[in-house]
């Protein structure tokens, strides 16, 4: 018997009680024997002896664990911010259920929540997991977020399933949107701020998501002739108001995923550094390493309708990419040759696939690349970069004459997409929602895998429940 199993078995007895509970409480553990820590349903209670305690010092205890146990993985003000994080969800959770206890609820959706809060924080922080400790950073940022998400979207449907004496009962977010009607682009509450280009705020309460806040930004791709441009912001300024003046942008947004919590970053990777493809200005600034779906902007054909390119979306991964390499030595001596992937051999390996590549073909060499560099060559063995891949190729294919495993060698990379992909600017997000023509929601497809970033993605522990803020991006068949 497990608090897990007495939790399940009380959630199942009791008719005011969501049975979609069980399913979070299982959030963070293997399987359903898989939580440990004292048999019963008292989040305030010392892990290992199950001896009750005072509600605050477990919570300061926990948050005090949580700032210290994470500077391995992080810096202080980071791993502060988690344990404050913690100490808040964990706060509100025990309001929350002070509120139904004086209504004689026993055991309510709040205490059920803050008891696998605590249960897991535990566990998450005390694993001897070779993998699972070097993500508990992570995994506790992850689990905070969950438990609080959770927290709002379960109390929302205890208080739909009481609601049956006539109470106002909440609409769906669908409901919310057509009650609006802003699924149509004459809805009244769209502001028309600047020709083709309409702006909109969907807020409130939905008994399916929780509290909602949404920007809706509509644009009429024919009457605006949108130029859509992509860039890593770092290298100008980070705010996004003061980026969109400074290159006299009608509208802006953020971008895709980068790199933050990751256990393992290492230079010449950083933190912030965007993941996957990035087109700038018709340059390749990053390649498609992890096939996901990207917003893109096709060249445009000069025409009235089309001068500035359609606005399109779809998956792009390494095929047909064509990878142009520059071989420098220590004199003034260069070479140059290109390899295109999938083809005479040559592949690319990234993180989705493994965390070492292995070269099993004798006459094969690999390059470590990370962005435009090439950061380690090995005709062996190698660690697959982060946010970059390991190009393989047979040797032949390399210049008469050219060697690339010696210590006097730099080699910078360029990359040319193939013609089906020429695009002005390019950005990868994931995964693909919708489509006419495509698989949908596979993460996996996407390279949404193993421990390729970003990792709360490819080694999701919420059964896809997960409730956090995020971008979302359409195009229509009548050109919005």
């Amino acid at each position: 018997m497990t608090w897990l199993s007495l939790a399940s078995a009380e959630i199942i007895q009791r008719d005011d009680l969501n049975n979609e509970i069980i399913t979070v409480l299982r959030a963070f553990g293997s399987d359903d024997d898989d939580a440990p820590g004292p048999a019963n349903l008292n989040p305030d209670c010392i892990f290992h002896s199950g001896e009750k305690a005072h509600h605050d010092a477990i919570i300061s205890h926990l948050q005090n664990r949580i700032a210290t146990e994470l500077l391995d993985e992080i810096d202080a003000d980071q791993a502060s911010m988690f344990g404050r994080r913690f100490a808040s969800v964990s706060s509100l959770l025990r309001a929350a259920d002070n509120d139904k206890a004086t209504n004689k609820i026993s055991v309510s959706t709040e205490q059920l929540l803050r008891l696998a809060l605590h249960r897991r924080t535990v566990q998450i922080l005390s694993t001897t997991d070779a993998t699972l400790s070097k993500r508990k950073a992570l995994r506790v940022r992850a689990l905070v977020d969950f438990i609080w998400s959770q927290s709002l979207v379960l109390g929302l449907a205890d208080s739909a399933a009481a609601a049956a004496d006539g109470c106002q009962q909440f609409p769906t977010l669908v409901e919310l949107v057509q009650k609006l009607e802003l699924h149509t682009a004459s809805s009244s509450h769209y502001n028309e701020f600047h020709p083709g280009f309409h702006h909109a705020t969907l807020e409130g309460m939905t008994r399916d998501y929780g509290p909602i806040h949404i920007n809706i930004l509509r644009i009429n791709l024919r009457r605006s002739k949108c130029r859509m441009k992509c860039l890593d912001a770092r290298e100008t300024c980070t705010d996004l108001s003061t980026l969109a003046q400074r290159t006299g942008a009608v509208a802006a947004i953020s971008g895709g995923f980068f790199l933050y919590s990751e256990p393992d970053i290492k230079a010449p990777s950083k933190r912030t550094d965007p993941v996957g493809l990035l087109v700038s200005d018709g340059s390749v600034c990053l390649p498609p390493v992890f096939q996901r779906a990207a917003i893109m902007q096709r060249m445009g054909d000069g025409s009235e309708e089309n001068g500035n390119g359609f606005i399109d979306m779809d998956k792009i991964g390494m095929d047909g990419v064509m990878c142009i390499l520059k071989i420098s030595t220590g004199g003034d001596g260069k070479q140059i040759f290109e390899l295109a992937i999938d083809q005479k051999n040559v592949k690319c390996t990234h993180r989705g696939d493994a965390e070492e590549f292995i070269v099993a073909t004798k006459g094969e060499i690999g390059l470590a690349i990370v962005g435009n560099k090439v950061v380690a060559v090995s005709s062996t063995k190698l660690p697959v970069p982060l946010a970059g891949f390991v190009l393989s190729f047979p040797k032949s294919l390399a210049p008469v004459g050219c060697v690339l495993d010696d210590d006097d060698v730099s080699i910078t990379v360029q990359y040319k997409l193939p013609t089906r992909w020429q695009v002005y600017d390019a950005m990868a997000g994931g995964p693909l929602f919708f489509s006419d023509n495509d698989d949908t929601m596979n993460l996996k497809s996407e390279g949404f895998r193993g421990s390729a970033p970003p990792i709360t993605f490819s080694q999701d522990e919420t059964f896809d429940r997960n409730l956090l803020p995020r971008m979302g991006v359409g195009t229509t068949k009548d050109g919005e």
